[in-house]
């Protein structure tokens, strides 16, 4: 494989921590981001097109339409791993004749590309995880509007993901306030008894005051789960 540190980019440590933090490499196949690739073959006339994220030493395909049997390359110069330096499309007319991707083995090998179209993969604080590209194994030219039907669904691709990312912390959220509102019950619950006790023994003071932490802490609890219940909803609504 090529020298994979001539093709990192300078923001590359934050960057492999966001490609973690979306949880993404090596989950099964996904018809969200089948669709993506399936219209941009389409769209673009394309024989095959690919979400790729790029690893540390290895660019992992999380949709690939019209390449069977490959989950993944080397991060090899040339082609996504280059995509991911550009902050706009890189495009690539004729890998054979090109210098930029004459040493990419998907080039050089039996495989034989020759297009290839890609467009990064950009999250909102501005790390590129991977591309959504085009390719092909004979010369080609994208059509006129070709760069912004890319660019269109490469941003579909990331709103999936930030979309998948803000579901999985809300329910995180969710099961954290659960947690706690078990252990506040279980607070509310002994402060009562408390407070049954005191006000038996005649300690009016101290039982009220344990009744009006108690009461305190059930509000807490009602208020947690009815945030938390409101953001579900917000999510549910996205989805829909």
């Amino acid at each position: 494989m090529s020298d994979v540190a001539s093709i990192l980019p300078p923001d590359e440590q934050e960057r492999l921590a966001a490609v973690r933090r979306y949880d993404v490499l090596d989950t099964p196949p996904d018809g969200a981001f089948d669709r993506v690739t399936r219209l941009a073959s389409t769209l673009l006339d394309m024989p095959i097109a690919i979400v790729s994220i790029v690893d540390t030493d290895r660019i992992w395909f999380k949709s690939a339409y019209g390449l069977d049997g490959v989950d993944e390359i080397g991060r090899d110069a040339g082609l996504c791993a280059s995509a991911i330096l550009q902050e706009g499309p890189w495009i690539v007319g004729e890998a054979h004749v090109d210098p930029r991707t004459l040493a990419n083995p998907l080039v050089s090998s039996d495989f034989g590309l020759r297009f290839y179209a890609g467009v990064p993969l950009t999250t909102n604080d501005g790390f590129n995880l991977g591309t959504l590209c085009v390719i092909d194994k004979e010369p080609r030219e994208l059509p006129p509007n070709g760069e912004q039907i890319l660019a269109d669904l490469a941003a579909i691709v990331v709103d999936e993901l930030e979309l998948r990312l803000a579901a999985r912390a809300a329910r995180d959220r969710v099961e954290g306030a659960a947690r706690r509102a078990t252990e506040l019950n279980d607070d509310v619950v002994q402060g009562l008894t408390l407070a049954k006790l005191q006000l038996e023994l005649g300690e009016h003071e101290a039982g009220i005051t344990a009744v009006s932490s108690a009461l305190t802490a059930s509000r807490r609890i009602l208020d947690e789960l009815s945030e938390d219940a409101g953001t579900l909803r917000r999510m549910a609504d996205v989805r829909l």
